[in-house]
């Protein structure tokens, strides 16, 4: 996939859960947990979490994922997805592992949010490559 290819794929990843009321807090820390074993690491945010390989990513503006929990609703993207490849390169942290394993972390978030779904019927949107 080339470089335009992959920065609209990272800006097409949403993902929005409806929870039950007080499962919130249980399903942001099972996303977390999901992401994290996936290879990313979380940064607690006044919303929610950031995650990235380091904090130098969000520093220099490049792309990672995002959490952000409210009262009714928990919501994962991808912030600055069109930047990709625009940003430094850090060490060790190629453009197509960014790439990689952002997408990695919004699919095992994706499977949480599926498993949710289903054992409690809930709504969910659920948009990863």
């Amino acid at each position: 996939m080339d470089l335009e290819g992959m920065r609209r794929a990272l800006s097409s990843i949403r993902l929005v859960v409806f929870p039950l009321p007080g499962d919130t807090p249980y399903l942001v820390e099972r996303l977390r947990e999901a992401v994290v074993n996936a290879g990313l690491l979380a940064f607690v945010r006044a919303e929610g979490y950031a995650f990235m390989h380091t904090e130098l990513v969000g520093i220099y503006g490049l792309p990672h994922l995002r959490l952000a929990a409210t009262e009714d609703r928990i919501s994962l993207w991808v912030r600055d997805g069109h930047k990709l490849g625009l940003g430094p390169e850090l060490p060790g942290l190629s453009v197509e592992q960014l790439y990689e394993d952002i997408v990695e972390g919004a699919r095992a978030a994706a499977s949480v949010i599926e498993r949710y779904r289903d054992e409690k019927g809930i709504g969910a949107l659920i948009q990863v490559p």
